[in-house]
């Protein structure tokens, strides 16, 4: 099969590799159909992510069609058009007991030289984490399940409200997720921070407030002009850079929320004197878990989740050097890039 090995920092190439095969009874064969390029596969074509080492075929936001099923298999069966939760915990450890899975500390993650990725015409995985797509999905929309996912735990977790203002700082593909799941808990207001015009205008046409942009804006003063001078009830960092989360410190009003969703790459310093003097909640979410994935996919199918905005190109599988050069050096104004088989 063919398959997109990143075989070293900077370097990606197509190969033909052997297929992956059905070991177990309870897991089940998937043809890709589209997979996103998400941040993390550009950490590991950098070679610097801390999990996804090349030599490793990526990708972990996909749909595609079940062509092969394990003999315990009961959800799913050859022909259904699907998306995958890409990771599972060890099932024995204090946060798998709990239903925290995704906190697991010895947990398996699709893309990742023990689990090979999407970047790879078939993949093979445990039938639970196997998730149908609804009727209403397409299946473009199926690889933007697992990004918008992230949102949705985060937005859960934070316990967004009825009324609340929302401070969302990045509008990539994680900060679009934020604002749509935001918007569903019922925030009243909802301010989005990119330095890219091009992505406050999609936030914008996604439902946002306001657009900020915080190289010559001020976050937290507009944060209290939408207020009423009290400051956000929630910010989500949905970029890893260290002054955007001090900024989201100042952001937050006093008693708040400050959401660490971005993966840093090294431990940023915190200003803890804003965290103690305002006495605020700084929390972190990682990744989500099924119920996670079957609200978005129920709310992308019902319309509740616009996503018309959020794929900006397709390109072949073929083309996956292009693709991601595209994407590391941002050579076109982009949120998500999905490659196709």
């Amino acid at each position: 099969m063919k398959a997109a090995v990143i075989e070293s920092p900077m370097v990606v190439a197509l190969h033909d590799v052997p297929e992956p095969v059905i070991s177990q009874p309870h897991e089940v064969k998937i043809r890709v159909a589209y997979t996103g390029i998400c941040g993390s596969e550009i950490h590991a074509y950098h070679g610097t992510h801390p999990f996804r080492v090349p030599p490793v075929i990526s990708g972990h936001e996909l749909s595609g069609i079940v062509t092969e099923v394990g003999s315990a298999v009961t959800a799913v069966q050859p022909g259904d058009r699907v998306t995958v939760e890409p990771h599972y915990g060890c099932g024995h450890c204090r946060a798998c007991r709990e239903g925290a899975y995704n906190a697991c500390a010895s947990k398996q993650v699709l893309g990742t030289q023990s689990w090979p990725g999407s970047f790879g015409e078939l993949i093979v995985v445990p039938e639970a984490t196997v998730v149908p797509l609804p009727a209403g999905v397409s299946m473009e929309q199926g690889a933007l399940i697992e990004p918008i996912a992230v949102g949705v735990h985060a937005v859960r977790r934070a316990g967004v409200g009825l009324g609340d203002t929302v401070a969302i700082l990045g509008a990539g593909p994680i900060g679009l997720g934020l604002l749509l799941a935001a918007q569903a808990a019922g925030a009243a207001t909802t301010l989005v921070t990119d330095v890219s015009a091009y992505h406050r205008g999609i936030a914008v046409q996604m439902g946002a407030t306001a657009a900020l942009d915080p190289a010559t804006e001020d976050v937290a003063a507009a944060a209290q002009d939408y207020s009423g001078g009290e400051g956000a009830d929630v910010v989500f960092l949905g970029v890893a850079v260290e002054a955007v989360l001090n900024d989201g410190l100042r952001t937050a009003r006093r008693r708040g929320t400050v959401m660490e969703v971005a993966m840093f790459g090294r431990p940023p310093a915190i200003n803890l004197h804003l965290l103690q003097n305002k006495e605020l909640r700084l929390l972190g979410s990682n990744m989500y878990t099924r119920e996670d994935f079957t609200i978005s996919a129920e709310a992308i199918a019902s319309g509740r989740f616009d996503t018309s905005l959020m794929i900006s190109k397709i390109m072949p599988m073929d083309e996956v050097v292009a693709a991601m050069d595209l994407v590391d050096r941002r050579l076109e104004d982009a949120v998500k890039v999905l490659l196709r088989f």
